[in-house]
Parts: C-alpha cells; sequence; structure tokens
C-alpha cells in the first residue's frame, strides 16, 4: 500500500502529455494521472513505491503479470480516450 508522503515511480509507458516511463513522484501524482488512475484502475500497478521498484520492473517485464497486463492495456488507450480521461470527461 502506498502512503501519501511516499515517493513512487511510474513504471508504465509513456503517455504524451500524461507522465513518462521513471517519473517520480513525492506527495502524490499529478491531476491528469489521478484522473487516468481513477478511470483505469489498472494504472494502479504501474505506480509503485521506490522500495519496491526492482521488483515491480521485473514484474512488469513478465508476461502474464498483472503489471505486464497494465502495461498493455494502458498501450492500447487512444490518444482521444486518454484526453477525454484527463481533462475531466468520461469515457
Amino acid at each position: 500500500m502506498i502512503k501519501e508522503n511516499d515517493r513512487v515511480m511510474y513504471i508504465g509507458p509513456t503517455i504524451h502529455g500524461v507522465v513518462k516511463n521513471g517519473a517520480v513522484f513525492s506527495g502524490g501524482i499529478p491531476k491528469t494521472l489521478e484522473r487516468l488512475t481513477r478511470e483505469k484502475p489498472i494504472m494502479k500497478n504501474l505506480i509503485v513505491p521506490l522500495s519496491g521498484i526492482v521488483q515491480a520492473k521485473k514484474e512488469a517485464a513478465t508476461e502474464g503479470t498483472v503489471a505486464s497486463i497494465a502495461c498493455q492495456r494502458i498501450l492500447a488507450l487512444s490518444r482521444e480516450e486518454i484526453s477525454k480521461i484527463t481533462e475531466g470527461g468520461s469515457t
């Protein structure tokens, strides 16, 4: 479980205009990423505490794991769908 003050890293694919792979956050995540995570809860598997980053990256690279599936689902999102979600709309 991630605490509010934990430093976290996004390990998923870069989402242009939202978040880059490897971005580190402290004290919360940006609003656009928060909106996307709320609409696509599988994203939570790609925002991990720095203390567990090595294991999380291994899982993201291992086919069939939740993190790997999350990466695939994020890659499958269209720019239009991402824009609707991050600009406050809903799909």
